[in-house]
């Protein structure tokens, strides 16, 4: 009986994830995907588990682990790592006090693309990749032609133009990061981008330098 009730979840995740990865590929490129908003917070815990999976940005042992849930072509995340994460990389991550997780949340087919793209680089180049896309969003996400511009990006952080579009092609990587998206949405109730989960709470928005020092000040003190 255990057997056959593994075989039904499996296939209920499977129908989810494809679900979800249809919705995606049936947009156009730049429109965004809307998310239910749920009424519970995020149960509090102290630190969230870090999964083999996971990008560590900081020190792995630093007392506080914040989760970044953002989507690659959100206007607002790309408002958060010209500002908040500027701060909270200087005075929180290279001091060894907090990790950061980033886990990508895609609201379009564009920015699960994108996302691909990053994965496809290794640990060293992948958060330096990713604040690129941020700053560089407006030129990209607006190009006539997106996704040769993707690959042109790949190419400057050291993929070859055949690997770069191989990425941005990998379904295995669409559906790992959809699944991902899901999984936010069901751990932590994430309903808009950026989202951060800090000791277990959810913050939602582009956090200022000092909406950072307010939260962090009395989990470091």
């Amino acid at each position: 009986m255990r057997n056959i009730w593994t075989v039904v979840v499996a296939m209920a995740v499977a129908v989810v994830v494809s679900a979800a990865y249809h919705s995606f590929f049936g947009m156009p490129s730049g429109s965004q995907l809307s998310v239910s908003p749920t009424a519970h917070a995020a149960d509090p815990v102290s630190n969230p588990e870090i999964r083999p999976e996971d990008r560590v940005l900081g020190d792995e042992s630093a007392r506080v682990t914040i989760l970044e849930y953002s989507s690659l072509t959100c206007p607002h995340c790309a408002q958060f790592h010209a500002e908040g994460y500027r701060h909270l990389k200087s005075a929180y991550i290279d001091t060894g006090k907090i990790k950061l997780v980033f886990r990508d949340f895609p609201l379009d087919g564009l920015a699960l693309r994108a996302a691909a793209l990053a994965e496809c680089l290794p640990a060293e180049r992948y958060y330096p990749f990713l604040q690129l896309l941020f700053e560089g969003q407006s030129g990209w996400t607006r190009s006539e032609q997106p996704v040769a511009e993707l690959v042109r990006l790949g190419q400057l952080a050291g993929l070859s133009r055949e690997r770069a579009s191989d990425c941005l092609q990998d379904e295995a990587a669409f559906e790992k990061i959809i699944q991902e998206r899901l999984t936010g949405q069901e751990d932590y109730q994430i309903d808009s981008t950026p989202s951060f989960i800090i000791d277990g709470r959810k913050h939602p928005g582009a956090l200022t330098a000092d909406e950072l020092d307010e939260i962090l000040a009395p989990l470091l003190g």
